[in-house]
């Protein structure tokens, strides 16, 4: 195997054991002699795109929210302003944010798989949204600027990313979910003596690229026998590269080699550093939230979390949901939102007497047992990662069903306004269009329970990026930035 590529004007040959794809592997299409067997799976995957913008704002009015979503925009996927989380408020609390002259939040859209993500749209929809924004906007209108700050990572100062505008949630559709995509590349990986460890072989976030590692080394036990001193390039220092380059070097390989195109490492990870309220308040683009799911990949990074804890965001009524048309619009607690689809489903109207709320509650805790069961059922666990091997058949429409068709199909529907929150509004789709299977792939036991203030939500004290920062350095890894690689044979 042969792997070329240029930095700072000098060509570089590598001669590789093992090649690790951890960037898009669609970007290395023009480089890279692809066998058709992958050409075509390749050439099956679409995503959404994302473009995520942190401001410095002016509160108007009193704040009793630290994020607000709107689920109607995001079913649009047509680039608008979708919602917002306050920084200052998800770090400090709501009272110093609404003392504060200024707030940091951050502004999210998102673009379909056939929507305009040209970044000079996006950036007008902002600006257009900004300057006239929906009465669910609690800061002062045309009053804003884009945060500008510099990023440090272990010792190298850049500008950091703002806007950020990246591709989001590599995706199958249901013809390519049916007929096994994601378990056809896990039967490829190691041909070649090439393995692919990008978001686009599982899911999306940290937690899957992390999970996909494990069911990888399951399938494949033989990619660890090679001696420890053989030469493994990986390409692409992102989350799934460095995570993949941990592992190595932890079962003892000593020469591990990242390529990284871009001037910085942590991919979609930007953990911008902003000063507010005479501290420093994290704003995060990218990699932002954990769940209880995370719990055991959080406890075997532990070498890498150091002074970096966990803290609680947005909980019961901080979170806020906005229902109704322009300009009538009005903001809901999650968990009321998530009673009055509930109530609505199961023909009661809203508002709805206290009667027909209990008749409600039971019909959610009836539908969240179900749920649990046959997630089970199908995937034969209870954590967020797809199976080792493919679900026999297609059980219960999951390949072939929406996630919403699938939710009424099995007496479910009345999930339907948490699953919003928990799924659609994190940008996965909607649950009218998006496959069943991705939808039961994210959406784990915990998050189904739609009782409580699904109180698991938190997020890194210092950032994600802090995570990768203490990985780079402890690990001792071997990252070569602005690598451009020019040819892959193999």
């Amino acid at each position: 195997m042969e792997v070329v590529y240029q930095t700072g004007g000098n060509r570089v040959v590598l001669r590789p054991a093992l090649l690790v794809i951890a960037c898009d592997p669609r970007a290395l299409e023009p480089v890279m002699d692809y066998t058709p067997q992958e050409l075509e799976l390749l050439n099956s995957l679409r995503n959404f795109t994302f473009y995520t913008t942190c401001l410095r704002v002016y509160p108007r009015t009193s704040q009793g929210r630290v994020v607000i979503l709107a689920p109607d925009v995001v079913e649009s996927q047509a680039g608008l302003v979708q919602g917002y989380r306050n920084e200052t408020a998800k770090q400090w609390g709501l009272p110093v944010a609404n003392d504060a002259e200024s707030n940091v939040v951050t502004i999210y859209q998102m673009a379909g798989i056939d929507g305009d993500a040209d970044p000079a749209t996006l950036a007008a929809q902002r600006e257009a949204f900004l300057d006239d924004p929906p009465s669910w906007w609690p800061f002062q209108p045309g009053r804003y600027e884009i945060v500008q700050v510099e990023e440090n990572q272990n010792g190298v100062t850049h500008p950091a990313a703002n806007p950020l505008l990246t591709p989001y949630f590599n995706q199958f559709s249901f013809g390519e979910l049916g007929a096994g995509a994601p378990w056809r590349w896990l039967d490829m990986q190691g041909a070649n003596d090439t393995v692919y460890v990008h978001a686009s072989t599982c899911f999306e976030s940290v937690l899957h690229c992390w999970s996909y590692l494990n069911i990888l080394l399951r399938a494949k036990p033989g990619l660890m026998t090679m001696p420890k001193d053989s030469a493994i390039v990986i390409i692409g220092a992102g989350v799934s590269g460095l995570l993949c380059a941990q592992r190595l070097i932890d079962a003892g390989y000593t020469n591990v080699i990242l390529l990284e195109k871009t001037d910085r490492f942590a991919g979609k990870t930007h953990s911008l550093q902003v000063p507010d309220q005479d501290r420093t308040t994290i704003a995060e683009l990218g990699t932002c939230y954990l769940s209880p799911a995370y719990d055991q990949m959080v406890q075997s990074l532990s070498d890498f979390t150091v002074g970096n804890a966990r803290v609680p965001v947005a909980h019961g009524s901080e979170r806020g949901i906005v229902v109704g048309e322009p300009p009538h619009e009005a903001v809901m607690t999650f968990g009321d939102y998530g009673l009055m689809v509930a109530c609505q489903h199961l023909g009661f109207g809203w508002p709805c007497s206290e009667e027909e709320q209990e008749l409600a509650y039971l019909a959610l805790a009836v539908a969240a047992a179900n749920y649990v069961r046959l997630r089970y059922e199908i995937f034969g666990t209870f954590n967020g990662v797809m199976p080792d091997s493919r679900p026999a058949g297609d059980p219960y429409g999951v390949f072939s069903k929406t996630f919403a068709q699938y939710l009424d199909d099995n007496w479910m529907g009345v999930l339907k306004g948490y699953l919003m929150y928990a799924y659609q509004v994190q940008g996965y789709g909607d649950l009218d269009k998006i496959p069943a299977y991705y939808g039961l792939v994210w959406v784990t036991p915990d998050m189904a329970w739609p009782f409580g203030e699904w109180s698991g939500v938190t997020a890194w004290q210092k950032g994600w990026e802090d995570v990768w920062d203490q990985m780079v350095r402890k690990c001792t890894m071997n990252i070569t930035l602005n690598a451009d690689v020019v040819s892959i044979r193999r």
